[in-house]
């Protein structure tokens, strides 16, 4: 695949894979197991929909300690969620679980009535789970421009004019002069930036993204981010997004999720204010989210 980014082309091996810590199996069979961030989603020009996400009683369970445990939410097609928190709250942990990086202790994480697992590959194409270091892999030396040409080579995604709007995303979120770069030299703002374009491109149905907002985006990254959520739910698709602040979810979500010490408290639209009781027993870093949930 050659990708022009202005006057120059990058030309890739057909060999090299997205993340050097697959598996033999993935090196061989690339198409039956996915790497972390980047899942195809799109078979044959086909978008694989999700109409909602059903949490069971679901649980995780860490030496003998429980991160998360009886939960029950759902989550539907069209709506933005905001997943809320204090540090250690769980709310990581319960993203790895619903893109099927890690497996349940308990209960079911159910994508309309399949339940989602690491095997599931066919589920896991539907979801797709953006971290701060999803830009710039672990001991990887690559440029993001082959991450993202590797990504859509792996897995598939085929479409024509796929290289223009790689260059596009490249120039409206101004790092086309880093497209060259080792991924591990970039800032945390640019590699941030390069896992948006890849989540952009390959345009699963369900977006996962850990603290986007505490990602290092510039004014017109956030801009960006912020109006392909909004575009994405508008299109059918599902988005949950992590956060510490409130005022995100009062701005983005049409529905918010608290979690405390790994046990889901709330859940509501971000505008109801949360029951009193709730508030009163709260630690004080769960009462500053709290607080800031309810009518303005």
């Amino acid at each position: 695949m050659s990708i022009p980014i202005g006057s120059k082309k990058l030309d890739l091996p057909a060999n090299t894979y997205y993340d050097a810590g697959l598996s033999k199996s993935c090196q061989t069979h690339p198409t039956n197991c996915l790497p972390p961030g980047l899942t195809r989603t799109i078979v044959k020009g086909l978008l694989l929909v999700v109409e909602r996400i059903s949490l069971v009683q679901a649980g995780r369970v860490f030496s003998g300690k429980w991160a998360l445990r009886g939960i029950d939410a759902t989550l539907e097609a069209g709506k933005i969620y905001a997943l809320l928190g204090a540090n250690g709250a769980g709310k990581s942990t319960l993203l790895q679980l619903l893109a099927g990086w890690l497996p349940l202790s308990e209960g079911r994480i159910l994508l309309d009535e399949s339940p989602m697992r690491p095997t599931a590959v066919h589920l896991r194409r539907k979801v797709m789970l953006l971290e701060e270091s999803t830009g710039r892999p672990r001991g990887v030396q690559y440029t993001p421009t082959r991450v993202l040409c590797q990504a859509i080579q792996d897995y598939d995604v085929q479409r024509s004019g796929i290289e223009d709007e790689i260059a596009d995303w490249y120039d409206r979120l101004d790092v086309t002069s880093v497209y060259d770069k080792e991924a591990r030299s970039m800032s945390k703002g640019q590699a941030y930036k390069i896992s948006m374009i890849g989540l952009f491109l390959i345009a699963p149905n369900v977006w996962l993204l850990d603290e986007p907002f505490s990602a290092g985006l510039d004014a017109n990254g956030l801009k960006i981010l912020e109006t392909q959520l909004r575009t994405h739910a508008e299109r059918g698709g599902i988005v949950l997004f992590t956060s510490q602040w409130p005022e995100h979810a009062r701005r983005l979500a049409d529905g918010a999720l608290v979690l405390d010490e790994g046990k889901l408290v709330w859940i509501a639209p971000p505008r109801q204010s949360p029951k009193p009781e709730i508030a009163v027993a709260a630690q004080p870093s769960l009462q500053a989210v709290l607080q800031g949930l309810g009518p303005e």
